[in-house]
């Protein structure tokens, strides 16, 4: 039998155990690299694992869920009760439901749901997980993992948005790619367009070009583009159907971390219906809303252009100021729709007599201004002016009436009447001016003379407001005497006669101011200082037991239509005891016949206050007898103008006496005026003549003078 050493033996022994050793640090070593390298794993991808022994009872759960779950291991160690804290609370009984029924069919569980924490973060997780069973169906053990999805769920959410906006956007949206064919387009595209993706994809977006967009809008836009990678502006566009329209564009270039384009985004609205508001906007700025004309802003803008073309040439121009002869009387008795066709009417002749390079505009309600360029002389202006004198008069059928005016045209040329467009209009305005009072219907070219009477004018106005408000105006009195008297000291009555007794002009009659008042609108204002003062002058008079029954006041066009009238009267009559047919109105035959109906209202409820009203001038307008019996008058009033000549022309004395037969048919007393000799007196008292008026029985002279007179018959008496 061999000798056993145990030397050897042992050092056999520690030799195996050293080897052993050294092979199991080197496995821990390695089981420790790969628990680090798959905590690193778990950290980087947000992916944490749990285990739960289901027979003891025993949860475990990796860093990586304490670091999702925001639990501190040293604090708190892993359980399902914190596990259901963490859960956002809406979700706890869907993720409960959804354990057990993976439980009970056998089958693994995945679920998405928020954790919630203390300070209202929230977390999107996604956990999955499954069970083991032993042969007899005993679960043994559960296990599975949870990952934070929250940046993957909220980027998912913002693409879902983006999708959202780009599928529902009211704006057209196109993606091309970097070479510019087109990729992607959006459903309004498809609206706007009538193109799908369909038809046009790999397509170069020119392919909705109309031709009409500049292409040095096109080589900015590419220019912008490469330098800032945005455009935005107006192109024209043309759809599937052929419509050419506007769009408003905007373009980004896409581009990568390299700088390098990878797509364009286009984005467009039509703005067909901006671009047609904006066309009214600019029309209603430039032209004249009725007619179509330029407007006085841009007749201006326009004349100015064209004064410095003619003054570069060395050309004459002409301003020509058109005004229609009696349209107040057409638009106040037929109304203003029909006023505003003949306007219309009669811008459309304008234009006919004109060359496309004059202006034609209208200045306002129914004054016109023709601009007429490159004349070679100022006579010229004549040939043009004569052509619309001749086109304006000839009638106008509009609707059932035929109706007729005519022009009144005055004109100034450049350079000699002006150099500037105010100078300019200024005098050609009073040309126009001169030309009414030439009888109208004619044309009139400015001369010095007239541009001192419309500074007369202008002068007359300034100065006509200090009177009302410094009380320059005095009342004269013409006596008017009953034609069967044979006493012509105490007149029946007397007519109330404005004068305006200036500090420096004297006595201004009223043929020179009263023009001037209604065309400036003053005429209201004097109007109604005429009336209380003749009311107040009657009831002194009154007082005083002397004078006249009534008092005559002539009122205005404007006073009549003015719907106060009444009420003033009302006052007025009120405030100084006025009786029965004391105050008596006198009115002229075309006031009453611009308006019949309205002129009738207003004059029955004066008739109903106790006034007497008058027709003053009767026969030398434009009256109609079948109106005139409906107005509730009592005093018709003969003009002058035929009794002037009633002893030598037998038509003024036919027509006199005519109308002495005719108002007293009617019921009417008349008032003969201007009767200036005893044959002109005899003539009227033999047919009847009721009352009698002129410088024959007496001027028109001052309350006072009057009223020493008829004291001094008195004390005679």
């Amino acid at each position: 039998m061999p000798t056993f050493r145990l030397r050897p033996f042992l050092s056999l022994i520690s030799r195996r155990f050293r080897r052993n050793g050294i092979a199991r640090k080197r496995a821990e070593d390695a089981l420790a690299e790969s628990l680090g390298s798959l905590r690193e794993v778990q950290r980087i991808a947000r992916l944490g694992n749990w285990t739960l022994d289901l027979r003891h009872d025993q949860l475990h759960w990796s860093e990586e869920m304490f670091r999702i779950l925001e639990i501190d291991p040293q604090q708190q160690p892993a359980s399902a009760s914190g596990y259901l804290a963490a859960t956002h609370p809406d979700d706890r009984e869907m993720v409960r439901a959804a354990c057990e029924a993976a439980q009970a069919q056998r089958r693994p569980c995945e679920i998405a749901h928020r954790l919630q924490f203390a300070d209202g973060r929230i977390k999107y997780v996604h956990r999955q997980g499954e069970i083991l069973f032993a042969d007899d169906g005993t679960p043994l053990v559960a296990h599975g993992t949870l990952q934070d999805i929250t940046e993957c769920h909220l980027a998912r959410e913002a693409l879902q948005l983006y999708t959202r906006i780009f599928e529902h956007s009211g704006e057209a949206i196109m993606v091309s790619d970097h070479d510019n064919r087109i990729v992607a387009v959006n459903p309004a595209f498809v609206r706007h367009t009538g193109y799908s993706l369909e038809q046009i994809a790999g397509q170069n977006p020119r392919l909705l070009a109309s031709g009409r967009t500049p292409p040095e809008t096109y080589v900015a836009l590419w220019a912008t583009l490469q330098d800032k990678g945005y455009w935005q502006g107006e192109l024209w566009d043309r759809n599937r159907n052929g419509r050419i329209y506007p769009k408003w564009t905007t373009i980004s270039a896409i581009r990568d971390e390299r700088g390098t384009t990878t797509h364009f985004i286009a984005s467009f609205t039509d703005i067909s219906e901006q671009k047609a508001a904006e066309e009214r906007i600019e029309h209603l700025t430039h032209r004249d809303s009725l007619t179509g004309l330029f407007n006085r802003h841009n007749l201006e803008i326009r004349l100015s252009q064209a004064l410095l073309s003619a003054r570069r040439e060395n050309q004459f121009l002409a301003v020509l100021f058109i005004d229609l002869d009696r349209f107040k009387v057409i638009n106040d008795t037929l109304g203003h729709p029909v006023g505003d066709q003949l306007l219309i009417e009669v811008a459309q002749r304008l234009l006919g007599c004109v060359r496309e390079s004059d202006i034609v505009a209208r200045q306002g309600g129914d004054e016109f201004v023709v601009v007429v360029n490159t004349l070679d002389s100022p006579a010229m202006a004549s040939l043009v002016a004569a052509k619309i004198l001749q086109a304006l008069a000839q009638p106008y059928d509009i609707g059932n009436d035929r109706l007729h005016t005519s022009p009144s045209i005055g004109i100034a040329i450049f350079p000699g009447d002006g150099e500037d467009t105010a100078t300019l209009m200024k005098n050609a305005d009073a040309a126009m001016y001169y030309a009414k009072e030439q009888g109208r219907n004619n044309l009139q070219y400015f001369t010095a003379e007239l541009n001192a009477a419309a500074c007369e004018r202008l002068r007359l106005e300034r100065e006509l407001r200090m009177a009302l408000e410094q009380n320059q105006f005095e009342l004269h009195y013409q006596p008017q005497f009953a034609g069967d008297a044979s006493d012509f000291i105490r007149p029946q009555g007397v007519e109330a006669l404005i004068r305006w007794r200036h500090p420096q002009r004297g006595l201004v009659p009223p043929d020179r101011f009263i023009p001037v008042a209604e065309e400036s609108g003053l005429i209201e204002a004097i109007g109604d200082w005429v009336l209380d003062e003749a009311g107040r002058q009657l009831a002194e008079w009154k007082q005083a037991g002397i004078g006249p029954r009534r008092v005559a006041v002539n009122i205005s066009v404007h006073q009549l239509r003015n719907a106060g009238l009444v009420g003033r009267v009302g006052e007025i009559m009120q405030r100084y005891h006025l009786g029965q047919d004391e105050l008596e109105l006198e009115i002229t035959e075309s006031v009453a016949m611009s308006d019949p109906a309205s002129a009738i209202e207003q004059l029955d409820a004066l008739r109903r206050l106790g006034v007497m009203l008058a027709i003053d001038d009767f026969g030398t307008g434009y009256s109609s007898l079948a109106y005139l019996k409906r107005l509730p008058i009592q005093v018709l009033k003969l003009d002058r103008a035929f009794v002037r000549d009633i002893e030598t022309d037998e038509n003024d004395a036919a027509i006199s006496a005519a109308t002495l037969a005719l108002a007293h048919s009617l019921g009417l007393k008349v008032v003969a005026e201007g009767i200036e000799t005893e044959g002109q007196s005899r003539f009227l008292r033999a047919h009847g003549c009721d009352l009698l008026q002129g410088y024959l029985y007496g001027r028109p002279e001052p309350a006072a003078t009057l009223a020493a007179r008829w004291q001094a018959a008195a004390t005679d008496l």
